[in-house]
């Protein structure tokens, strides 16, 4: 059997070990995820950290058939949009994600590299949908399979939604209930960086109650925006969802509950969420899932959400802080 394989770091190779690499069957990966805020518990860099560890997990669980390929890590990129609203966070248009995974995918397409696979940990649409944006152009313009995993198993885990009660219910020690709200460095983030970087982790972590956007909304009086949260829906309900979740990261760091978060726990999401990575990836790789399912339940309304004006609109409904949006 062909051992597990390990992605190279593209900045550590000479030219002499770069030229002898088959372009045509080698895969690039590359996360592209924020610097921001992540409670008061764990590291600015949480979202690329668990980017690239999905990413590098996933190798384990390929196919036989693709473990002879050779695998490269780019440097993690952090230009993303919308990260939390709170000193530390540094934060970029969706143009500007599109003009470098743009720049960057026809770079490596001349280059002769045939295989992009951009990973991501950060759910809100601007910035996939940015990512999936400058995939789907790349891909047309060279003929290359250029691909957003991260938007990819939106579609396939639970139709877009920023909660993962229905994939990861099944680990020992947790229900789905305790993933209701969890949505950013919570049980789920910080478990994953417990696994993946425990030094990094400030063990207060232990003591920090439980806060959701819904319990803010209830303690302050406000209606909770109708539908599933982080899912498509009508224009006026994703406004005031998004509205919701920004002005109560202006207030608060985290959503979830960090507490419940183990190493052990942090294994076996990354595993599931790496394994079914690895069907994905692997059914792009092979041919058979064609580039309009390689998209996010949002992909229909991009225009929407990276159209400049339309950026431009939604930070003014939301009132995102300034240097923020």
């Amino acid at each position: 059997m062909t051992p597990i394989p390990k992605s190279i770091r593209w900045e550590t190779l000479t030219k002499t070990q770069f030229d002898a690499i088959d372009r045509e069957s080698a895969v690039v990966f590359v996360t592209c995820s924020p610097m921001e805020v992540h409670g008061p518990h764990l590291p600015l860099g949480a979202d690329c950290l668990e980017g690239e560890g999905l990413a590098e997990r996933a190798l384990r669980f390929l196919p036989e058939r693709h473990r002879s390929r050779t695998f490269l890590r780019l440097p993690f990129v952090w230009a993303a949009s919308d990260g939390v609203p709170q000193p530390g966070t540094v934060a970029f248009r969706p143009s500007t994600t599109i003009a470098f995974l743009e720049d960057m995918g026809r770079s490596l397409a001349l280059q002769g590299f045939r295989n992009v696979m951009v990973s991501n940990f950060h759910g809100s649409p601007r910035h996939f949908l940015a990512i999936e944006t400058a995939c789907e152009r790349v891909s047309r313009a060279h003929g290359i399979r250029m691909a957003s995993v991260f938007s990819l198993m939106l579609s396939r885990l639970n139709g877009g939604g920023a909660e993962l009660g229905e994939v990861l219910g099944h680990i020992p020690g947790v229900s789905r209930a305790d993933f209701e709200g969890d949505t950013h460095a919570g049980l789920v983030e910080t478990s994953q960086l417990l696994a993946l970087h425990p030094d990094w982790v400030d063990p207060d972590y232990k003591s920090l109650p439980r806060r959701t956007v819904d319990l803010w909304l209830e303690e302050t009086g406000r209606d909770r925006p109708a539908g599933s949260r982080g899912k498509p829906a009508s224009i006026p309900q994703m406004v005031r969802g998004f509205k919701a979740t920004i002005h109560y990261f202006a207030g608060d760091t985290y959503a979830g509950a960090p507490a419940g978060a183990t190493a052990e726990i942090g294994e076996q999401i990354l595993d599931t969420l790496a394994s079914r990575t690895a069907e994905a990836v692997a059914e792009i790789l092979d041919g058979t899932l064609p580039p309009e399912k390689w998209h996010s339940p949002f992909w229909k309304l991009r225009h929407i959400f990276v159209n400049r004006l339309a950026l431009r609109f939604f930070n003014r409904v939301m009132q995102v802080p300034r240097g923020v949006g």
